[in-house]
């Protein structure tokens, strides 16, 4: 019998390692109050090892995470949660038969994070080379940090990605081969960058930043094949505050409108014409460039069969008046089914 915990030696640490390659052990959860050690003397080599979670685990180093990496050569699914984690600041992610990844670098305690970022400079690295990747979950809310790509993912299917850091170029062209995509970004450089998804069919996009609209305008004419598109427009609030004051600032947090004018586009983009045949958007406010957009989709897309269309919470008489001007709103496919709700 032995006990794995925040205070728990080498020596367990060891007795844990050995008994897991004795038994041959498929998955392994770590959580929270775990310090990985990583003595000179103790060789990691969970050979059989296919899921691996290490949930805002402390480490006595970064390269005791290293080596816990090195140590599984056939690892399937892995998920790193760096949740307030301080102790690792460069992170490594070299792994060819990896199939499923989720990074998770955020923070809960706002207090904290701040008084970090003045009494030291914080450059959170991480390096991803995972060219068998079919799914990704990657957030990243800390806008210090720089992430490197060493391989495309020709093979990614699905990826959920909330980026707040300007350099997420590298990580954006890894993804042009995606089917599904859940797209937050609170910089939208890839809009300069010309990144495009040829195999897009289903897109799930944030309008938490000013000017998203941008973003989705390059993103239907770069992805002809798109049949689903989905819009959130209400305010991501992990990527502008920490999610405790989200909560008090409710009442006083409206959705942000869209600034500028949305400009139509000068030709109608394939995937309009040819394949989209569902789309919503939540948290609409029926304000001018909102209409516009609207309107532009449900008098282009011929091939449309469902469009839902749900308001923020405004009082009944208003929200009664938005959904009727939609409803009013010429539609290019006489089968589409249009509904409407708040």
């Amino acid at each position: 019998m032995f006990n794995i915990g925040f205070l728990s030696t080498t020596n367990d640490m060891s007795t844990w390692v050995r008994i897991a390659i004795a038994r041959r052990m498929l998955v392994l959860k770590l959580y929270k109050s775990i310090l990985v050690y990583g003595p000179d003397d103790l060789v990691v080599s969970l050979s059989s090892l296919k899921t691996l979670h290490l949930l805002c685990v402390e480490y006595e180093n970064e390269e005791s995470h290293r080596r816990l990496l090195r140590g599984c050569p056939v690892l399937e699914e892995l998920v790193v949660d760096k949740t307030d984690n301080w102790s690792v600041r460069s992170s490594s992610v070299v792994m060819p038969s990896l199939e499923r990844l989720s990074v998770l670098n955020q923070y809960r305690d706002y207090e904290a994070y701040t008084d970090k970022l003045e009494h030291e400079s914080y450059n959170d690295r991480v390096t991803i080379n995972v060219p068998s990747l079919k799914y990704l979950n990657y957030v990243d809310i800390i806008d210090y940090g720089h992430l490197y790509l060493s391989e495309d993912m020709p093979e990614l299917v699905e990826a959920h990605v909330k980026l707040v850091c300007k350099n997420h170029e590298k990580l954006m062209r890894s993804l042009t081969a995606v089917k599904r995509l859940s797209l937050c970004l609170f910089n939208h450089s890839m809009v300069q960058h010309r990144i495009g998804f040829d195999q897009l069919v289903h897109l799930e996009l944030c309008g938490c930043s000013p000017k998203w609209w941008d973003l989705l305008t390059w993103i239907l004419k770069s992805s002809p094949k798109l049949q689903v598109l989905k819009l959130n427009q209400e305010e991501c609030f992990c990527s502008v505050k920490p999610i405790e004051r989200w909560w008090e600032e409710l009442n006083t947090c409206p959705i942000k409108p869209m600034e500028g004018r949305w400009g139509q586009l000068s030709s109608v983009p394939e995937c309009l014409t040819f394949h989209l045949n569902t789309f919503e958007w939540n948290y609409y406010n029926g304000r001018r460039e909102e209409k516009k957009l609207v309107a532009y989709i449900l008098r282009t897309a011929k091939r449309l069969k469902i469009a839902e269309i749900s308001a923020w919470d405004l009082d009944p008489e208003e929200e009664s008046q938005i959904l009727k001007e939609v409803a009013s709103l010429h539609r290019a496919s006489k089968s589409c089914k249009l509904l409407l709700g708040s």
